[in-house]
């Protein structure tokens, strides 16, 4: 073969393969989208986002942590890092986090935010999930905040049962990138819920907790999702040890939405003077397909 045949050779072969490149990027148009969610021409991207844990990322609505009938006394911050697998999605994020104690053995507030996630979804997911077309290659995201509140109650009888009350509020921070991405929900929420502590011995108490989780949602006519929350494990603490095994979840009243996530949990915490260990592991059980992993560390101010 010549050098010219051989040139326009290689010119024809790498025409095609960025023919091909660019062809991929773009991998979903404003016809094939509104194909796909039967888009009726006028109505918000929004509308067509299924805002349940099941058809989102793993931190839109994520099952809250289950209480213990205690506040945490320790002011703290904390930084963490989160890594989720399943098939379709798998996405690595930080979460920040801290408690401050307002009364002592009575009142804590804590908080929680997502500010970076970082995600892989395949083709058939975000086909599922809805995503608009805009955002359809995008790969990061930030979250909301969740800010809780937590009273103890009943301190006399602690030694026999604790029990607190716990109210939290999401605050949307996650903009609408991350909403059209079906990552987060952009979109206000609260819990409302009691949990206890039954002390079995001086290192093992079987601990739970019951509420309402309710979240804003625009799908037809509704304007919100209620949800029943619980919980239930154990909890062991011993020589700065503190290890939670426990299975919780809520039920939407939305029929095959995504809206009821079960998940298990195992929690460990082991405090160094001013600093805390973490380390987590979570497994979708039902309407979660995500096993989840966390590592990170808490200050402890005096």
């Amino acid at each position: 073969m010549s050098y010219v045949a051989h040139s326009n050779c290689m010119r024809k072969l790498l025409l095609i393969a960025a023919l091909f490149f660019c062809h991929d990027a773009q991998t979903q148009t404003l016809q094939q989208w509104a194909q796909l969610v039967n888009w009726d021409g006028v109505s918000h991207f929004s509308k067509y986002i299924h805002l349940s844990a099941g058809y989102m990322g793993p931190n839109a609505l994520t099952v809250p942590y289950i209480g213990n009938g205690s506040i945490d006394s320790l002011n703290t911050a904390g930084l963490s890092a989160q890594f989720h697998f399943s098939k379709g999605d798998n996405t690595q994020n930080l979460c920040a986090s801290g408690n401050f104690c307002i009364a002592k053995n009575k009142v804590s507030i804590s908080w929680e935010w997502i500010p970076f996630e970082f995600y892989n979804m395949t083709d058939t997911m975000k086909r599922e999930r809805h995503v608009y077309y805009k955002y359809y290659n995008y790969n990061q995201a930030a979250g909301d905040v969740i800010i809780n509140t937590t009273v103890n109650l009943l301190n006399k009888r602690r030694p026999d049962v604790q029990l607190a009350v716990g109210i939290g509020v999401r605050l949307p921070l996650s903009t609408y990138k991350g909403l059209a991405a079906a990552r987060f929900t952009d979109a206000t929420g609260y819990t409302i819920d009691v949990s206890f502590g039954k002390p079995l011995s001086s290192s093992l108490k079987w601990i739970g907790m019951l509420g309402v989780y309710a979240w804003q949602i625009n799908q037809g006519n509704l304007r919100q999702n209620d949800a029943f929350l619980f919980g239930s494990g154990l909890e062991w603490n011993k020589k700065n040890w503190k290890v939670q095994s426990s299975v919780q979840g809520y039920l939407g009243y939305e029929y095959k939405s995504g809206d009821k996530p079960i998940v298990f949990r195992i929690n460990a915490e082991k405090k160094f003077s001013n600093k805390t260990l973490l380390l987590r592991f979570q497994q979708g059980i039902n309407e979660f397909k995500y096993t989840s992993f966390e590592l990170g560390m808490k200050y402890n101010f005096r």
